[in-house]
């Protein structure tokens, strides 16, 4: 009699247990896992006078027969890191002293600039002129005929910002013209170039 009792009690136990859900056994044995992390925001929420820069450089040059000045305002993209990029436009005025004519050249230019350190930067720069030449034709008149031409600079510069707020400053560059070439009618005098520039 005891033993059929305690077999029915085995058997009750068995079936119970059978019955449990298994989702609960789940839970049970599952380790516990971390809520998901959220990402950060890689959107560049710098202001607008952070990213946006305005600038121009300037410089004065004289050979054997012309006098040369130019001019070349530009804007900027500062990018989050050591990259700057941006367009700009150069005008050179020519004197040319041998024919007693004024000449232009002009055209427009992309650049870009790589901060090595604080103070020196690598720079690069793409430009096309059209430039204003004196010939002289016959009966000794003088005339004067364009050409374009293209030019690739690249070289070293030298950066130095003024003020508390930083945000101007003046450079100087050092740059070489892979493209020069001296039969080309072109106002650089040299494929080694100087630049003063500044920058808002």
């Amino acid at each position: 009699m005891r033993l059929l009792m305690f077999i029915c009690l085995l058997a009750f136990q068995i079936a119970a247990f059978a019955q449990q859900p298994t989702d609960s056994l789940k839970n049970n044995t599952a380790p516990p896992t971390n809520p998901p992390v959220a990402q950060k925001s890689k959107q560049d929420d710098r202001p607008v006078i952070k990213r946006i820069g305005f600038g121009g450089s300037t410089s004065f040059w004289i050979d054997t027969r012309q006098t040369h000045i130019e001019v070349a305002p530009l804007l900027a993209y500062h990018f989050p890191k050591i990259l700057t990029t941006g367009v700009g436009y150069r005008y050179i005025f020519t004197r040319d002293r041998f024919y007693g004519k004024n000449l232009n050249s002009y055209g427009p230019n992309l650049f870009a600039r790589a901060q090595l350190t604080k103070r020196i930067y690598l720079w690069s720069e793409w430009e096309h002129l059209y430039s204003e030449y004196a010939i002289s034709i016959a009966n000794n008149e003088i005339t004067t005929q364009k050409q374009d031409f293209n030019s690739f600079f690249a070289g070293l510069g030298y950066i130095r910002q003024l003020g508390k707020r930083k945000h101007g400053g003046f450079s100087v560059q050092l740059l070489y013209n892979f493209l020069y070439h001296s039969e080309v009618n072109t106002p650089y005098y040299s494929p080694l170039i100087y630049r003063v520039g500044y920058f808002f």
